[in-house]
C-alpha cells in the first residue's frame, strides 16, 4: 500500500490515462486509499484489466471510455459525473525523436494531448469543483 497514511474514503478521485503505466498505478493506489476511482482511458480493456485489480484491493471503480483529445465526449462523460475531489490529470505520450527531425505531426499531437487535452480536463474539472462550493455556500 502506497498511501498508507492517507484516507481517502468517502472521496472520488478522476484519473486519466488510467489504463497503463503511472496512470494504472496512481488508479490502484488511490483505491487503496479508500477512494472511488473514476478511470478514464481511450481503451476499454485496460479499463476491464484494471477493475479486476482494483476489486482485488477491495477498491470501487467506475470505468469511463473516452479519449481526453476529443473535447466534446469528455465534456459529455465528465458532466455525468457529480463530484471530483481529486484529479490525476495524467494522460499523455512522448515520441522521442532527435529535435531537427521532430515533424510537425508529431508535435501538433503531443501538444493536443500534453497540453490542450490537459488543460482541458483541468478545466472542465474545476469549473465542477467551483460550481459544488457555490451550491453548497448557498445552503
Amino acid at each position: 500500500m502506497y498511501l498508507q497514511k492517507i484516507n481517502l474514503k468517502n472521496k472520488y478521485a478522476l484519473v486519466t490515462g488510467a489504463g497503463k503505466g503511472l496512470g494504472r498505478a496512481c488508479s490502484i493506489a488511490l483505491a487503496e486509499a479508500g477512494a472511488t476511482v473514476i478511470a478514464l482511458s481511450r481503451t476499454s480493456s485496460d479499463l476491464s484489466k484494471l477493475e479486476k485489480d482494483v476489486k482485488k484491493v477491495k477498491g470501487k471503480i467506475i470505468k469511463v471510455s473516452c479519449d481526453v483529445m476529443n473535447y466534446e465526449d469528455l465534456k459529455q462523460k465528465l458532466e455525468k459525473i457529480k463530484i471530483i475531489d481529486v484529479l490525476v490529470n495524467n494522460a499523455g505520450t512522448n515520441i522521442p525523436e532527435p529535435f531537427e527531425k521532430i515533424k510537425q505531426k508529431s508535435m501538433n499531437y503531443l501538444v493536443d494531448l500534453n497540453l490542450k487535452a490537459a488543460f482541458n480536463v483541468a478545466q472542465i474539472v474545476v469549473k465542477k469543483c467551483l460550481k459544488i462550493k457555490e451550491d453548497l455556500v448557498q445552503l
